[in-house]
């Protein structure tokens, strides 16, 4: 029968992996600055404010899950390809590299959001 070859360009799982470590800590910030901004009045009325804190813990959640996925694209690419080429395995490191960077940064910014609302009351 045919032999099977290995296709080199990257599958459209690997590219939606690429970018959801690259776009979902945004995201997961931009939907949890949204979400405390839209619960803050709503949570003090009704004596919830846990709620706040579970959103945090969702949004850090989500961070953490596409930092894994960029960790594991990582691990899959060589550790000697340059990442300012224009190849599929090229452009993985630097997507994985971007999207773990990103993942700490966006882990930080949410942080740093929750501080108030652990520190300070929000309805005050």
């Amino acid at each position: 029968m045919g032999a099977e070859t290995s296709v080199s360009a990257p599958s459209w799982r690997t590219a939606l992996e690429e970018w959801g470590g690259v776009l979902l800590p945004a995201a997961a910030w931009a939907t949890n600055l949204e979400v405390q901004y839209a619960l803050t009045k709503w949570s003090c009325h009704s004596a919830r404010p846990m709620a706040l804190v579970i959103f945090t813990a969702c949004a850090l959640a989500l961070v953490g899950l596409a930092g894994e996925v960029s960790w594991t694209v990582l691990k899959r690419t060589s550790h000697d390809a340059p990442t300012d080429g224009g190849r599929p395995g090229e452009r993985s490191r630097f997507m994985a590299i971007l999207g773990l960077t990103s993942s700490a940064f966006f882990a930080l910014a949410i942080i740093a959001m929750a501080i108030p609302i652990w520190v300070l009351d929000a309805c005050q």
